[in-house]
């Protein structure tokens, strides 16, 4: 995907620039604009019609654009330069032409080199000043043009590209929006005072923000830096290698380095890894910062103690069904997948396994290298105790996000368990009714002094909804303290499975990281759970290691045709202090993602090394509704299946074997989640039970994969469609050359009925007749 986008940004480039440059040394030469179109027309042509690929570009999800408005835009220039210019001499020679070719000119250099640059990790400021500043001389310049006459009455040239010559008013292909701040996309039409001051402004709303840095405003990436410093100075790298972090200036394009280095560096021991993580944890509580309307701003370690009361009352909704008589574990898993697409069995995502059925699945499973032999034997270890571990009565679970797509709360409300369940008002409601119908209780926070019960018999949830539930960005150390009481004397299992979007992902973490640290303070009995992401930089056993190496021996051709163009990386694991990891962290994601997990893995490791238990197993990728929302992440997903041994699951299969290995964790007393069991390194706790989804078996680094795996889905899914856009594409392009159809094209043609051609071309033709445009 890089090679293309570098290859398509650099000949665009180029292309405009030979025109603007050669169109300006004939003009100062002397050469009329007849003679200058001559030179430089038919390279004008092709750097614009090669446009039309960003509209597959947004199309395909290559780029995360709106199909509609990037296809106006081209669909506008190309309407002026194959509609008019081509065909209409006047146009060549008229004054607008050079205006055409010196304003989109100028602007497509400038905005191509923008994203080359970007492409090679960091834009130089003048290009980042120009591309964000031109449109000051070029809008009002497009403006005067359209009101200019055209003595030849070829005006339509003149009106039509008004809309074009604005290109950055309609510049929506961005081709590359990654290392373009949030901030900078919101406002780049602001002046830079006004610019500065959104910035500082854009953390401060009541509830959490990130701290100001030395220019005053509330960024996330020097936040991220801090942490990461912070822990970096308590490893053998010490200061020197927090200098590192803290003077990276491109960090949204080399965060990964870096975070590879602090997973070497918590390797190098055992207790430099707990130290380094205990100094992230505390610097993340003392940068973020909390803001209440009638209080001084202060971090949220000090708004931890100084604002957590409890204001809160417990409700609760018990179910109304009975558990059931017979425990026995089942996993929601449609089909055998293996080496097929996901989607292909979507009527049978629902589908559950049991008994000898899902032990057969474990091993293939096992064989084919989608999880590790741990997964297989835990998982059969539950089931061979399911009537006694399922029986989830005497547990409590408090779920941060009770209603996340990715929660337990289905799988635990079903065996009978009892749910602390966090979650806005809106959130909460669902909660409540779902409970009602099953054997399972919720217990959810309500405003002092409810009458909950009323509400709740006259079945008012609305009402209900007025006066419970809480907010975990603004509520933070009430909630805490509504927690550390709620359930006393139960052992209580907080999960946090929340998530959120760029720098407020790291906000709400930090949010149930101070819940999660006063509750284990408060109740020494606590166990943690979290989701680990497969996507990160995870220690793997000696076994996946070898599969890696041998799987990229044995790749076939087309995968080393990839390779060699530069496309595909080969996936090999590191080793620090004699222990292996791999890099699965796709850059993509951004800093704020992979930070959030961090924290989230220094968290589970400090409170497994105090004493509490720590569940926190890697979930595969899932095709979540919201994932596959993303066009690109769902063509990838949908050819992800060529690269044996990945799969792709369906959120139903995930949430079930999450919970069915959380619940193992917790009820084996010899699982890696106990304080107990003996670890070889802190940072094994992740790779332990780890459904990784063949990640860490991949020949490939799955960070690479994605053009491949969205060309299989394309051509696979799309493939007529692709092949009816060639085909009108290359028609539409001899039709402006020659003026002629393709033959195969106008024998189709001739195949439908002679008064439905006129029917349907009659508003085209007249259109055409009144543009000048020949037929």
């Amino acid at each position: 995907m890089k090679a293309y986008l570098l290859l398509y940004n650099g000949a665009c480039m180029l292309g405009w620039l030979f025109c603007v440059l050669r169109a300006g040394q004939m003009l100062l030469g002397g050469s009329t604009y007849a003679q200058i179109y001559g030179e430089i027309g038919m390279v004008l042509m092709a750097s614009q019609t090669a446009m039309c690929l960003e509209i597959l570009h947004s199309l395909t999800g290559l780029v995360p654009s709106p199909v509609g408005v990037v296809t106006l835009q081209v669909g506008s220039r190309i309407f002026i330069v194959w509609g008019h210019l081509y065909w209409v001499p006047e146009c060549q020679s008229h004054w607008s032409f050079m205006f055409i070719t010196f304003s989109w000119g100028i602007t497509e250099v400038v905005r191509y080199l923008f994203y080359f640059c970007s492409l090679l990790g960091g834009v130089p400021y003048p290009i980042f000043y120009f591309r964000y500043s031109m449109f000051m001389v070029l809008y009002p310049s497009g403006i005067t043009v359209r009101d200019l006459p055209d003595p030849r009455r070829h005006g339509s040239l003149l009106e039509a590209f008004e809309s074009a010559v604005v290109p950055l008013e309609l510049d929506y292909s961005a081709l590359v929006r990654a290392g373009q701040p949030r901030h900078d996309r919101q406002h780049a039409w602001e002046p830079q005072a006004q610019l500065q001051e959104a910035k500082r402004d854009e953390g401060r709303v009541v509830g959490r923000c990130l701290a100001e840095d030395e220019e005053g405003d509330r960024s996330s990436t020097s936040t991220n830096q801090k942490m990461l410093a912070a822990a970096a100075a308590k490893g053998p790298g010490g200061e020197e290698a927090a200098s590192r972090i803290l003077k990276e200036k491109k960090w949204r394009f080399a965060y990964n380095k870096h975070l590879l280095e602090h997973v070497s560096q918590s390797l190098q021991s055992e207790a430099g890894c707990i130290a380094m993580a205990r100094a992230g944890l505390e610097s993340a509580q003392e940068s973020f910062q909390f803001i209440r309307d009638g209080h001084e701003e202060m971090s949220m370690k000090v708004a931890m103690e100084k604002l957590g009361t409890n204001p809160f009352d417990s409700a609760e909704v018990c179910g109304v069904k009975d558990a059931p008589s017979k425990r026995e574990l089942s996993l929601t898993y449609g089909a055998p997948m293996l080496g097929a697409p996901y989607y292909k069995f979507k009527a049978q995502r629902n589908t559950k396994i049991t008994g000898m059925d899902l032990r057969k699945q474990l091993d293939k499973w096992g064989e084919y290298g989608t999880v590790e032999q741990d997964v297989v034997d835990a998982l059969k270890t539950l089931q061979g105790k399911q009537d006694e571990w399922l029986d989830l009565s005497d547990m409590y679970f408090v779920l941060l996000g009770a209603a996340s797509a990715m929660g337990p709360l289905h799988f635990l409300l079903s065996l009978g368990a009892n749910v602390i369940a966090i979650a806005r008002p809106k959130a909460l409601m669902g909660i409540l009714k779902q409970a009602k119908n099953g054997p399972g209780k919720v217990i959810f926070p309500v405003a002092k002094g409810t009458d909950w019960k009323g509400l709740l018999a006259k079945g008012d949830y609305d009402a209900l909804a007025k006066v419970s539930g809480c907010d975990l960005m603004t509520q933070t150390p009430e909630i805490a303290a509504w927690v550390a009481a709620v359930a006393p004397g139960k052992r209580l299992t907080i999960g946090n499975y929340t998530y959120l979007d760029g720098a407020l992902h790291v906000q709400v973490a930090v949010a149930c990281d101070c819940i999660m640290q006063r509750l284990c303070k408060e109740r020494k009995d606590t166990a943690l759970a979290f989701l680990c992401t497969p996507t990160d930089a995870h220690v793997v056993t000696k076994e996946a290691a070898v599969a890696a190496i041998e799987a990229h021996k044995t790749a076939p051709l087309w995968m080393k045709i990839w390779e060699g163009v530069g496309v595909l990386k080969r996936n090999q694991a590191l080793t620090s202090n004699g222990i292996e990891f791999m890099d699965a962290i796709v850059p993509d994601q951004g800093p704020n993602y992979i930070l959030s997990k961090r924290l989230q893995h220094w968290r589970a490791m400090v409170a497994r090394a105090d004493g509490h238990a720590a569940s926190s197993n890697v979930s595969p990728s899932t095709a979540t509704s919201s994932v596959t929302s993303n066009a690109s992440f769902a063509a990838a997903y949908g050819g992800m299946h060529i690269f044996k041994p990945l799969e792709v699951v369906y959120q139903e299969l995930s949430l079930s074997m999450m919970a069915a290995l959380l619940i193992h964790d917790l009820r084996n007393p010899a699982s890696a989640a106990q304080p107990a069991t003996k670890l070889q390194h802190p940072l094994c706790l992740f790779q332990a039970t780890s459904f990784h989804g063949g990640i860490w078996r991949c020949p490939y680094t799955i960070a690479t994969i994605g053009i491949p795996c969205a060309l299989k889905f394309y051509l696979t899914t799309f493939w007529m469609h692709i092949f009816v856009a060639f085909a009108a594409l290359a028609s539409t392009v001899q039709y402006g050359m020659y003026g002629t159809l393709p033959k195969a094209v106008g024998q189709a043609l001739s195949l439908i009925p002679a008064a439905l051609v006129q029917q349907v071309s009659a508003p085209l033709v007249s259109l055409a007749a009144a543009l000048s445009v020949p037929l």
